[in-house]
């Protein structure tokens, strides 16, 4: 048995009293089971603001066949195993990598208030960070310079690098983004200069820059054939 993941698009989280984000409508289940296969649902809890959402993933296999693929489906905005909407995690990288005289601490600070998140730690923005740097080595550069692309961020409470010493990395992960989501100045300029609206703090999540997050998540899926993070 494996699994093969299919993203949905371009699914958004509503703001309803229910709190709960469904993929399939009732209709759409009852013709999967009419066509002979078998639904399971899969619940993650994604923290939204104050408000917790509970995302149900479907889960499709051929009814009473145990060796065939199953079909997970999973929202764009949606990181398996990650408590936050992807918009947070793009929204510190790109935050930390277009501010250069900025800190991890200061760019997670700024992203908890701007999301208006109970906690956000500047060690998940490192981890957040090293893994896209990691895919970006794998897929789009050829390996270089190992010393500047290990240097530590401060998970073990060792000293951090200097600001001098991560531009480079800042600069390439700030290029990127801005490739992957099709040249869309928005994922930039919400970091460089963060506006008052839209207002990230509450559902629903809209505008260009939740646009442009999509955008990334969906190059990474088509030409890596994995998860942004």
């Amino acid at each position: 048995m494996f699994y093969i993941n299919i993203l949905t698009q371009p699914g958004r989280i509503e703001n309803k009293g229910t709190h709960e984000y469904k993929i399939l409508t009732i209709q759409q289940e009852q013709a999967f089971i009419e066509e002979g296969l078998a639904i399971r649902e899969h619940v993650y809890k994604l923290q939204c603001g104050l408000t917790t959402v509970e995302v149900y993933c479907p889960e499709i296999a051929e009814l009473g066949n145990s060796n065939e693929a199953r079909y997970l489906i999973l929202p764009e905005f949606l990181i398996p195993g990650r408590p936050y909407p992807i918009y947070v995690y793009l929204y510190a990288i790109e935050t930390y990598c277009t501010n250069p005289w900025m800190g991890q601490r200061d760019a997670a600070k700024r992203t908890q208030e701007r999301f208006g998140l109970k906690t956000f730690s500047h060690t998940t923005l490192g981890r957040a960070m090293k893994k896209l740097e990691r895919q970006i080595e794998k897929y789009e550069i050829a390996p270089q310079n190992k010393d500047s692309r290990n240097e530590a961020t401060d998970t073990t409470g060792e000293k951090l690098p200097s600001v001098e010493q991560t531009k480079g990395r800042r600069a390439a992960v700030a290029s990127h983004l801005m490739k992957a989501a099709g040249g869309v100045a928005p994922i930039a300029q919400e970091a460089a200069q963060p506006l008052k609206k839209p207002d990230y703090r509450r559902l629903p999540y809209a505008g260009a820059f939740i646009d442009a997050c999509h955008g990334i998540v969906v190059y990474t899926f088509l030409n890596y054939h994995s998860f942004l993070l």
